[in-house]
């Protein structure tokens, strides 16, 4: 499977592409280097909704973006309003990977960095082999994906710079692993997301993907699905180093306005919930 070569986009609601598309650049107000989000979900027949890098807010923080166009026409809310302990916990984690299988999946990682920076790549794939692997886990993905698991891992070479890879695929860089950006403990997390709609058992299927880094204090991330019948898992995995990746899936959600929500939210190290947001609503 080619995770590079996104899936055919299908013909979906344009306006409500359009609007989310429009939400997440207002709320995009810090930004890193441009970062190719890994798509796991390449099966066939799922349409890639957007992507962007979002720097996520708190409920009630509109970023200090001017208000919306009272003007264009509102669909009625028919999303169901869960409460988030009325939705199951359910893990992803699928432990520790083995360090052959992570400096396999590193050097392919670097190996996909180099054809982008051309002659003045920051790291080879042979530089995997002298890295210091930061964390390496397994993640079991969800329906949709077309593979069972995949490998979620960060390292640092040894001239410092550190890397986020999922699979083979490279998820973003920088020069320090302790260079965390616009990260501050009133926006602990910063995301890529990719909402795709597919099919699957002759129903719609919506698949939800979000890549991320935090503060490092933040160690479990937790996401789930509302859409007009009910409300999916939270699905959760752990993680270290202040980077990871989840996914939720959800048989019967929409990618329409007023049909579906994405709820995602962050613990620290003592189980405490330091952050939540919701998107695509």
């Amino acid at each position: 499977m080619n995770l590079l070569t996104p899936p055919p986009v299908e013909k979906l609601d344009a306006e409500y592409a359009d609007q989310v598309r429009r939400d997440l650049v207002r709320k995009a107000r810090k930004r890193q280097r441009p970062a190719w989000v890994p798509v796991v979900a390449a099966a066939c027949g799922m349409a890639v909704i957007t992507t962007a890098v979002v720097l996520l807010s708190r409920p009630g923080d509109d970023s200090g973006a001017p208000a919306a166009n009272t003007s264009a026409p509102t669909a009625t809310p028919t999303v169901v309003q869960v409460p988030p302990a009325k939705s199951a916990r359910v893990s992803l984690d699928l432990g520790q990977a083995t360090a052959s299988e992570a400096r396999a999946a590193a050097r392919n990682c670097l190996a996909d960095l180099s054809p982008r920076e051309g002659g003045n790549a920051p790291a080879k794939p042979q530089d995997a082999d002298s890295a210091t692997v930061r964390q390496a886990r397994w993640i079991k993905t969800m329906a949709g994906s077309g593979v069972a698991k995949i490998l979620m891992q960060t390292f640092t070479t040894a001239k410092g710079y550190w890397f986020q890879c999922l699979g083979d695929d490279l998820v973003r860089s920088r020069p320090s692993a302790d260079s965390r950006g616009g990260l501050n403990v009133a926006d602990p997390v910063l995301g890529d997301w990719r909402l795709q709609q597919g099919t699957e058992a002759g129903g719609p299927l919506l698949l939800a993907e979000y890549s991320f880094v935090t503060l490092p204090s933040v160690v479990r991330m937790e996401l789930r699905i509302r859409w007009t019948a009910g409300a999916s898992p939270w699905y959760g995995v752990t993680f270290s180093d202040g980077a990871g990746y989840i996914a939720a899936s959800q048989l019967g959600a929409v990618a329409k306005r007023g049909e579906m929500e994405v709820d995602v939210r962050a613990f620290d190290t003592t189980g405490k919930q330091v952050f939540s947001d919701v998107e695509y609503g």
